[in-house]
């Protein structure tokens, strides 16, 4: 049986010198922190946070965006 896999992505709102870390992102499975990380683009951050997670213990994902890019 799976759980809900929560992935937050924000777009930095400060000003970045070094593009790598544009968007930060952390990884949930049923409110446990799985990890945490930052990607030059929300794409790549969701990537990186899906390879924490077995695919077969996730039953539903939600994918929630923060800051400028998430209109």
């Amino acid at each position: 049986m799976g759980g809900i896999f929560k992935v937050r992505i924000t777009q930095s709102a400060g000003e970045i010198h070094d593009l790598r870390y544009r968007f930060i992102w952390s990884a949930w499975l049923d409110g446990t922190l799985l990890g945490s990380g930052h990607a030059f683009d929300p794409d790549e951050a969701l990537e990186q946070a899906q390879e924490l997670v077995d695919p077969e213990s996730v039953d539903d994902v939600v994918i929630e965006r923060r800051g400028r890019f998430a209109n």
